[in-house]
């Protein structure tokens, strides 16, 4: 059924322009996964050929038993999905222990174990129209038309070899302003866009995940990875939260934060328990001190406002 609709090392300040543009993102996907109750559509971001990290609240509730992975595999006229079944008993998706169910930022990370090249494939061809499914296509019409597109066909190719990128490694002991311009890329039906930062990005260490102003983050968008304009993998989207301030009945001030995990200790460790020796097959770059500078700026006042009740915007 088609959807609706290694070691750490030093970071070298170069390729400024990386992740500037839809095509420097090959290593992040739009999936589906589904059960028998429910679909959500996110993004996921390829960490080694078989593994993908996403957002924990994108998948925890619909696999808690069984479900489906449909990886899309490009973003051009037709595509290919690549799927994936979890169970209990031979899983394939792998939710952070310490996520719960409606938790800011911290923790919201899980793991996506999917071999492209070897898992079952379906072909279709996109409609134009949310009121109109796609149509399925033969893997013979699909190849017949590969043949035909050449960038298509690099970006299958690139799917099934896939280029990864470093993953900036948090192992630090304090707050940090991240010394470098962050954006992500926004996948809808194969289209793709990129957002930048556009405000200063902060890890909080007593939150255990990094914030900014919000860049135009939105629900569909949860588990593309966040990158630095240097191309390495610094974290993965998670939530918008807002907060609404009132004098007297009238709204005097409205803010808007974009919240996301870093690979932190808890991430790494739990990345390493999970993924086995393909673990040690990732570029990790250390944050501290090539990656992030000090500052001096006291967090106290939004530790209190993130801990208080606000209004919390998953972007599954």
């Amino acid at each position: 059924m088609l959807p609706l609709g290694a070691e750490v090392s030093v970071i070298s300040v170069t390729d400024e322009n990386l992740h500037a543009k839809p095509t420097d993102f090959p290593h992040t996907y739009e999936y589906f996964v589904s059960s028998d109750k429910a679909q959500l559509k996110c993004q996921a971001t390829r960490l080694t050929p078989r593994w993908f990290a996403t957002a924990a609240h994108c998948v925890q509730a619909i696999c808690r038993k069984n479900c489906t992975v449909r990886m899309d595999l490009m973003d051009t006229q037709v595509s290919a999905l690549a799927q994936g079944t979890h169970s209990v008993k031979q899983p394939t998706v792998f939710v952070h222990p310490g996520y719960r169910e409606g938790q800011l930022a911290q923790d919201d990370f899980a793991l996506i174990k999917l071999d492209v090249r070897q898992a079952p494939k379906t072909y279709f061809k996109r409609s134009m129209s949310k009121d109109v499914p796609h149509q399925a296509l033969h893997a013979a019409d699909f190849l017949a038309w590969l043949a035909q597109n050449p960038r298509a066909k690099k970006q299958y190719q690139q799917a099934l070899h896939p280029t990864l990128p470093p993953v900036v490694a948090f192992s630090v002991s304090r707050n940090y302003e991240i010394d470098r311009q962050l954006s992500v890329i926004s996948i809808f039906g194969g289209q793709r866009s990129v957002k930048k930062a556009t405000s200063p990005v902060y890890y909080v260490k007593s939150l255990g995940y990094a914030y900014t102003t919000n860049f135009g983050i939105k629900r569909g968008m949860s588990g593309s990875g966040v990158m630095s304009n240097t191309g390495e993998l610094v974290g993965i989207i998670s939530s918008n939260i807002g907060e609404t301030l009132y004098r007297g009945g009238k709204k005097i001030n409205q803010q808007e934060w974009f919240v996301f995990p870093v690979f932190n200790e808890s991430l790494l460790a739990f990345m390493q328990e999970t993924m086995g020796s393909d673990f040690d097959k990732l570029d990790r770059k250390d944050a501290y001190p090539h990656f992030v500078k000090k500052t001096k700026q006291d967090f106290s006042a939004l530790e209190n406002r993130m801990k208080r009740t606000v209004t919390r915007k998953p972007t599954k």
